[in-house]
């Protein structure tokens, strides 16, 4: 998703499956003697190594979070999980156990980042997974949210376009991007990519592949990727299976930016099988045989399978986990299994990494503490019964408001767009940015009133099932059960208290993401004109300055 923008409200998914529980953070990483939570699965008591083995450590959807990340995101089940300086010396300690290894990630690094990386481009990501030695990464969904430029300085170095980061000069990731199933016409990949790379470990040749979730094409901003389309990732791994065989390859490892989930009741073992989703299960089924591990990611979850013979594993979100996998060559066998490890904080942090994280923490401090606003009550950006969300109506309320000048009379926000809620009382600027950290435009479109009925059909009926949109300025009804472009009730919809005129023409208020497409919304395409307006955090601390405490809105839809 541009997870903006996007996909599964990653928070709501992690909390939907129980791996995420309790609030608060600290150095606690044991559960109490009478829970019922799985046991604690770390690196402080590791195997001795064997011969003929060697070891992967896998990461995946860190997304910035270089500082101990709070709340639920910062737990696995029971246990306090974490942060760039931690993670860095649990993988310190694995190597030190495991010398024939390698760290590899599978995508999603970067992007929807807190300040403290995003305000400087990610470069301080970046940063930390050089200087933690990662070897290899996937591309992510996110790895795309400022286009294929973008990716490509983030790889090469230099300065972005308003300017160099503090701190030493960008020389980019030392590890190469992969990104087997992103291809133009021509059947190129975008400049700096590769389809796969080859790691010699222990004397072995293991090949590497990476793929990205072929939903990213309707979830970053589609002017960043023009001309590049995200092809199937079973059918893009299995077509360079014969070449890096060729390449003395003696297995495959497969880095996939997808994924799903277990679905199991009470505590969520984060080892565990429980059920897995049906397309976890395709994508090892359609997974040519040469390919002995699949590390997933994208959904935030933490799974442990062994699927048509392959290990197929993900280690949640956020550096709170690490995939250990061990490879055993033996008799001209690999044979294969994994384990997903805690990243505790009752470890010693890692002095480099902590210094980094500092660094840029001091760097952003005075913006990040700037209060801009404040509300009566929490605002969260979880949805209504009827699927828009508080927060996500208030900053629908903001995009309305930014473009008044120009006569919008409705907005529309997506959910995705919306990455955390808001606790109430003050809030600021780091807080406002955690929940809308892409830098999206507030545009203006002229929509008729029965392009605005298509619109609001298009939430059930779209290829990236993004959910309902947040709204302002309009109210409607809908029947769940009705059939798919039939969804709305007939006379419920109101713009500015007035009935919908399918006939006439209305200007309404979004970000350029969905007006150019994104999240499938294609009706906002059908607009003959677009009004530019203010970059969509701005826009919000605009209207929290120049409005009272903010109270959370009743939803603005209406569920029958």
């Amino acid at each position: 998703m541009n997870g903006r923008r996007r996909v599964l409200g990653l928070c709501a998914v992690v909390l939907s499956v129980g791996l995420v529980a309790g609030c608060g953070s600290g150095g606690q990483s044991t559960a109490p003697a009478t829970s019922t939570a799985v046991p604690l699965v770390s690196t402080g008591d590791l195997p001795a190594a064997r011969s003929g083995e060697v070891h992967l450590f896998g990461i995946n959807d860190l997304h910035g979070n270089l500082q101990p990340p709070e709340g639920s995101n910062g737990k696995v089940g029971a246990y306090t999980a974490g942060g760039a300086a931690y993670l860095a010396a649990h993988l310190a300690r694995l190597k030190a156990a495991y010398p024939d290894s390698a760290i590899v990630s599978a995508g999603d690094n970067i992007g929807a980042s807190p300040l403290v990386s995003s305000l400087f481009h990610d470069e301080p990501t970046i940063d930390f997974l050089n200087t933690v030695g990662v070897a290899v990464s996937a591309v992510g969904n996110h790895e795309f949210d400022h286009g294929v430029t973008e990716l490509r300085r983030l790889q090469q170095g230099g300065c972005a376009t308003d300017g160099c980061t503090p701190g030493e000069p960008f020389t980019g990731a030392k590890f190469p991007y992969l990104a087997a199933n992103v291809t133009d016409a021509n059947g190129q990949l975008p400049p700096g990519l590769r389809p796969w790379t080859m790691l010699d470990l222990g004397g072995h040749k293991i090949g590497v592949i990476g793929t990205v979730t072929t939903d990213t094409e309707h979830i970053v901003m589609p002017e960043g990727i023009a001309g590049y389309r995200f092809g199937d990732e079973a059918d893009a791994i299995n077509k360079y299976v014969p070449e890096m065989r060729a390449a003395g390859a003696e297995t495959v490892v497969a880095l996939l930016h997808d994924g799903g989930a277990q679905q199991a009741r009470g505590p969520v073992d984060y080892n565990g099988c429980a059920n897995i989703s049906p397309e976890v299960k395709a994508l090892a089924h359609n997974t040519d045989g040469a390919v002995s591990v699949m590390l997933t990611a994208h959904s935030h979850q933490a799974y442990n399978c062994t699927l048509d013979g392959k290990v197929v594993t993900q280690a949640a979100s956020f550096g709170r986990l690490i995939t250990d996998v061990t490879l055993r060559f033996h008799d001209g066998k690999v044979d294969a299994k994994a384990v997903n490890r805690v990243v505790t904080r009752d470890i010693q942090p890692t002095p480099a990494s902590t210094q980094l994280v500092d660094f840029f923490a001091g760097q952003s401090k005075p913006r990040a503490e700037r209060v801009i606003g404040n509300s009566t009550a929490p605002l969260p950006a979880e949805p209504d019964p009827a699927g828009d969300s508080p927060l996500g109506d208030v900053i629908a309320d903001s995009m309305l408001d930014a473009m008044a000048g120009v006569q919008a009379v409705a907005a529309f926000m997506n959910p995705g767009g919306v990455r955390a809620g808001l606790s109430g009382g003050n809030i600021t600027y780091e807080q406002a940015y955690t929940v809308q950290p892409f830098g999206n435009q507030v545009v203006a479109v002229a929509l008729t009133g029965q392009q605005i009925l298509n619109l609001l059909e298009q939430q059930w009926d779209n290829v990236s099932k993004p959910g309902v949109l947040s709204v302002a300025g309009i109210t409607y009804a809908y029947s769940d059960g009705a059939p798919k472009g039939h969804k709305v009730i007939d006379d419920s919809v109101r713009v500015g208290g007035q009935p919908l005129n399918p006939s006439a023409s209305y200007r309404v208020s979004t970000n350029n993401f969905l007006a150019a497409g994104g999240d499938g919304f294609t009706v906002f395409q059908q607009s003959h004109e677009t009004l530019v307006g203010p970059i969509d955090l701005d826009a919000l601390e605009s209207y929290l300055r120049t409005h009272a405490a903010v109270t959370p809105p009743q939803s603005r839809v209406e569920k029958r």
